[in-house]
């Protein structure tokens, strides 16, 4: 985070975590609650689809298996940010008080 000249402030936050490298689904992976038995059938599910033929690359197995569990709730695949409004996701975990925290620092 910087200060810009006019008190205006500046943040950029790598993903997933502002530590690991990743992408958007790898932070959407941990905001997945905790103990979700359908997370871990979509890692299955998601590698038989590979072992099938399907068509994502190996860089793309998180964005995969992500849609995967999205298809699979009871609002089934919802749009990333209508699944974070929906509570889909834990708004709780540890990474989603993270990022909060961060955006305070920057703009509160």
């Amino acid at each position: 985070m910087v200060e810009a000249d006019g008190g205006r402030r500046l943040g950029v936050w790598l993903m997933p975590d502002n530590q690991n490298p990743g992408k958007l689904e790898d932070f959407l992976a941990l905001l997945v609650p905790s103990g979700d038995p359908c997370w871990d059938w979509s890692r299955e599910s998601t590698i038989r689809a590979q072992q099938l033929g399907a068509g994502f690359t190996e860089a793309d197995f998180i964005k995969a298996r992500i849609h995967t569990w999205l298809a699979w709730q009871k609002e089934p695949a919802l749009p990333f940010g209508t699944a974070i409004r929906a509570a889909t996701f834990a708004h709780d975990a540890n990474a989603a008080r993270g990022f909060v925290a961060w955006m305070e620092r920057l703009f509160v």
